[in-house]
């Protein structure tokens, strides 16, 4: 009996739902449905291989060496040989200073020598003692040691082109004839005016050997030492060359590391500019991804994977890097299908 009463009522209240719908305006209740669409996921799997940390810098033949010069004493300018870019030899005089106290003195003491040789002569003629004429010759090899000493202290009066090369003022001497002209100089070299002894002249850049030579500014490339390889690439021309120096120096308010390189005797390249790649560091059998995969936001690093048509985010660690391929430390063991897109 039960039974049939709640039957009954369920009946009435669908007649009752059917009613009131109709009774509206007839039209049925829509509930919408969005259908979206399938995302196409480019995808490469990460790779057990081999990875080797690269550099890739453009180099160019110049000559990176250059030398101090300095004057050996102070005095008075009388001439100066040399401008700003000018080209000069080994053994040029650059620069000369006042003398003419000097020419005095050795003057003075070529008198006391000739004197001192008439007075060898003499005592031989006149059949002097032994122990005058001994006396005589040992006065006389004094003199002329002295006269030696002054006549051989004229090149400190003179500065030298240390090498063949370019001359260049190193920033803080200027060549002129007034204060005026030379502005933010620390000294002026001209002519009449007094320099210290040890105080640059300027730097002649040494042209006795080109090499090809890499600039990187602030930060120097890690692992690149004396003897790193480098690889050489001009177009199809392709040659070897290895890190024989590496120069720093301070420019426009940063550093400068000057990498030079010594390229192999077959190498047969032009003055154009050479792409320099330098081989620092092979790993064996790790995990390797595209570069493009790694995704960094500000407290982790990590690529996304496709798994069963899902993207899921991975933690990872990197390593080296080669400008296409990194190296997985940590996250992956390799196999997992990586999203590039």
């Amino acid at each position: 009996m039960r039974t049939k009463i709640i039957a009954l009522a369920a009946a009435a209240l669908m007649l009752f739902t059917t009613g009131c719908a109709a009774k509206d305006d007839g039209k049925q209740i829509v509930v919408p449905i969005y259908k979206t669409k399938d995302i196409n996921y480019k995808t490469e799997e990460a790779v057990i291989g081999d990875i080797t940390q690269k550099y890739y810098v453009d180099g160019r033949f110049d000559h990176p060496y250059s030398e101090k010069v300095k004057f050996k004493k102070g005095g008075i300018i009388k001439s100066i040989n040399v401008e700003e870019n000018d080209t000069v030899k080994k053994g040029d005089i650059l620069c000369t200073l006042d003398s003419e106290e000097l020419d005095e003195q050795i003057e003075e003491k070529k008198v006391y020598l000739e004197q001192a040789q008439k007075t060898v002569n003499k005592l031989a003629e006149d059949g002097g003692s032994g122990k005058e004429i001994e006396m005589a010759n040992v006065q006389l090899e004094v003199l002329q040691l002295e006269y030696d000493h002054m006549v051989a202290s004229y090149d400190d009066y003179n500065v030298y082109a240390p090498c063949d090369g370019v001359f260049r003022t190193d920033g803080k001497t200027a060549f002129g004839n007034g204060i005026a002209e030379q502005r933010g100089a620390e000294s002026i070299i001209i002519v009449g005016g007094s320099v210290k002894a040890s105080q640059t002249l300027g730097t002649i850049s040494d042209h006795s050997k080109e090499y090809l030579v890499c600039d990187v500014y602030d930060n120097p490339l890690e692992n690149v030492n004396f003897g790193t390889k480098v690889s050489l690439e001009q177009g199809v021309t392709e040659a070897q060359g290895k890190v024989v120096d590496i120069i720093s120096s301070e420019g426009g308010g940063m550093t400068i590391y000057t990498y030079v390189i010594d390229t192999d005797e077959d190498a047969d390249l032009s003055d154009l500019t050479v792409q320099c790649v330098f081989d620092v560091y092979s790993k064996l059998d790790t995990v390797l991804v595209p570069t493009s995969a790694i995704k960094k936001s500000k407290d982790r690093t990590y690529v996304n994977l496709l798994i069963d048509g899902t993207k899921i985010e991975q933690d990872v660690e990197t390593g080296l890097e080669d400008g296409k391929k990194t190296e997985i430390t940590s996250g992956l063991s390799g196999g997992e299908q990586v999203i590039v897109n």
